[in-house]
């Protein structure tokens, strides 16, 4: 079975970079064209599956309302601290 990436959906190439079990599942650690790391799950009753990393969220500065990633802690356009700029 050929897992495809969950992030660009292309079936992967080569075989994976590191084999291991876990409980009742086969883990195969692949790496796609696209860059993305990701493990496949090979047993259970589900057959094989990946776990899809979380989409990273977003937030808005309050002071000059530029979007900016989640884990930022200043803000990219006017550099005022997130947080305090969350709780003003």
């Amino acid at each position: 079975m050929v897992p495809n990436c969950p992030k660009c959906g292309s079936p992967t190439a080569g075989h994976p970079k590191q084999e291991w079990n876990f409980s009742w599942y086969h883990v195969s650690r692949f790496e796609c064209a696209c860059g993305d790391k990701f493990n496949f799950y090979l047993g259970g009753k589900n057959g094989g599956f990946t776990i899809p990393r979380p989409t990273r969220q977003k937030t808005f500065c309050v002071h000059c309302r530029i979007q900016n990633p989640m884990e930022a802690v200043y803000c990219k356009n006017c550099g005022i601290r997130l947080q305090e700029a969350r709780n003003a």
